[in-house]
C-alpha cells in the first residue's frame, strides 16, 4: 500500500491512507469522514484485497477490520444515495486478489489492477478520457427521402 502511495504522490496526488494516517479512535474516524468522505469532489480509492472482504462482509475482529467496515458501510450508504451511481469510489486490485474480492455493490464499476492498469488509473484520477471523443458539428443536418417500394414487396392482401 505504501509504495502505491508513493507512486500517486510521484504523480502530484497527495494520497491518505486510512490505515497508516489515522489511529483508530471514533474522534479521528469522524474527523477522517468530514475531512473525506463527506467532499463530494474526493475520490476515495478502495484498496481490493482478501482481508478488505473478509473485514467488510464477516465479522470483523480487529480493530482495524472494524475501522474498515465503518468506512465501507459509509461508503456504500452514499453508493445506494447516489441511486446507484459511482462518482467516486474506485476499486483497485492488487496483487493476490480477483473481482471475486470486490464487493457486490461494486461488481458493475470499472476495477482497476495495480500496476497493470496504472496509466487507466490515473486518468480517471484525473477525471480524463483515453480517447477524446470527436467533435459534433453545432448544427445537425437530417435528410429523409421516401423509399420506392419494391416489385417483391407487396402489401398484406386480405385472405
Amino acid at each position: 500500500m505504501l509504495q502505491f502511495a508513493e507512486f500517486l504522490s510521484k504523480q502530484g496526488f497527495r494520497p491518505t491512507i486510512d490505515v497508516v494516517d489515522i489511529p483508530v479512535n471514533c474522534t479521528d474516524i469522524n474527523r477522517w469522514r468530514d475531512g473525506f468522505l463527506k467532499d463530494p469532489s474526493t475520490l476515495i480509492i478502495i484498496a481490493i484485497s482478501p482481508k478488505y472482504k473478509a473485514d467488510v462482509e464477516g465479522i470483523a475482529v480487529d480493530t482495524q477490520g472494524l475501522h474498515t467496515k465503518y468506512i465501507h458501510s459509509m461508503i456504500q450508504n452514499e453508493f445506494i444515495q447516489q441511486g446507484c451511481l459511482n462518482f467516486r469510489f474506485i476499486p483497485v486490485l492488487f496483487l493476490n486478489t480477483s473481482q471475486e474480492h470486490v464487493p457486490s455493490w461494486l461488481q458493475n464499476t470499472k476495477v482497476y489492477h495495480w500496476p497493470l492498469h496504472s496509466e487507466d488509473l490515473l486518468l480517471r484520477l484525473l477525471r480524463k478520457e483515453r480517447y477524446a471523443p470527436p467533435t459534433v458539428a453545432k448544427e445537425i443536418s437530417v435528410i429523409i427521402q421516401p423509399v420506392p417500394l419494391c416489385a417483391t414487396t407487396s402489401p398484406l392482401q386480405p385472405l
